[in-house]
């Protein structure tokens, strides 16, 4: 595996960190959604799962695309031989510009699925 700035910035032994990161996340939003309902907490709490479904997404992400956010983020990369720090700035720049892309990813997919959680409470519980 190779670094393609801005495209592939992690190999497989990081990828296999985010996923972990992307499936802790799914299982702290389901503990969170039971909790909520489970302890009775006011239905707009629903909308704070919004926060590991980031994580989620953001985890899933970044292995799906073979690219660390946090890692463009301070200029690094990793596909296999260790830690290395990117010195081109056109590169840093693209690895970056990829890294907003992801983050605005992340976010609306954790947005989309809270609101689907809270939308779904309020059907199933009424107003």
């Amino acid at each position: 595996m190779e670094y393609q700035p801005g495209v592939c910035n992690i190999g497989p032994t990081q990828r296999r960190r985010r996923l972990l990161l992307g499936v802790v996340s799914l299982l702290a939003a389901v503990t969170y959604v039971v909790a909520a309902v489970a302890v009775g907490w006011p239905r707009w709490t629903l909308l704070l799962v919004v926060f590991p479904l980031y994580g989620t997404a953001m985890g899933y992400l970044q292995h799906r695309e073979r690219f660390c956010v946090g890692f463009a983020g301070i200029g690094v990369f990793d596909v296999g031989e260790g830690t290395e720090r990117i010195d081109d700035p056109e590169a840093l720049a693209a690895d970056r510009r990829r890294a907003v892309r992801l983050n605005l990813t992340s976010l609306a997919a954790g947005g989309l699925g809270a609101l689907a959680i809270y939308g779904v409470a309020v059907v199933v519980a009424g107003p």
